[in-house]
């Protein structure tokens, strides 16, 4: 580091030196301000970045409420998902059962509709039947009072055949017994 100082009687000559001082004095100085400046620039940048990392953990915090929603949300919908298909599992069951009841509800009902036709038709065979005796006693019913009728009139025309007889043998009994007495 020989900074070329002139030479004097006692030593270095006093100027250089304290011009050298200066210089470098100054050259501190400005470094310093140079250097000063950058760490306030660096400090101004530091400060922004921990606005803007206090801004992300901001964000993160939020981002992690936000998923810690969106986690609880998804276990609820996991949850409602796995009652649903519970749900959906009894109510298959369920419907099952309530078709095999109604298909063995459905055969009863068919052989007592079954019963019912067959007592159907024995109770028409038997109106039927009695239907044809009921007619055939009617007929026999008639004819009974029909040929009661015709003795009636039989017995009629007979009373009025006999009294017109009566009536007729009465007179010529009369006439001659009016002749005998005579």
């Amino acid at each position: 580091m020989s900074v070329g100082f002139r030479k004097s009687l006692f030593g270095f000559n006093c100027d250089d030196v304290i011009e050298y001082i200066q210089s470098s004095h100054k050259k501190f100085s400005q470094k310093e301000t140079q250097l000063n400046e950058k760490i306030n620039a660096l400090d101004d940048t530091i400060a922004k970045i921990n606005a803007q990392l206090d801004d992300v953990k901001a964000s993160k915090a939020l981002v992690e409420a936000q998923l810690k929603e969106y986690t609880d949300k998804y276990d609820e919908i996991e949850r409602l998902s796995q009652n649903i298909g519970k749900l959906y599992l009894v109510a298959q069951a369920n419907s099952k059962s309530i078709m095999q009841n109604s298909t063995d509800n459905r055969d009863i009902a068919n052989r007592e509709v079954e019963k019912n036709l067959h007592s159907i038709d024995n109770a028409q065979e038997s109106l039927n039947t009695l239907k044809t005796e009921i007619m055939q006693t009617s007929n026999d019913f008639v004819a009974k009072v029909d040929g009661l009728v015709a003795s009636l009139h039989t017995a009629r025309e007979q009373v009025t055949r006999n009294n017109d007889n009566s009536r007729e043998l009465a007179e010529q009994f009369e006439n001659l017994l009016a002749d005998v007495n005579k």
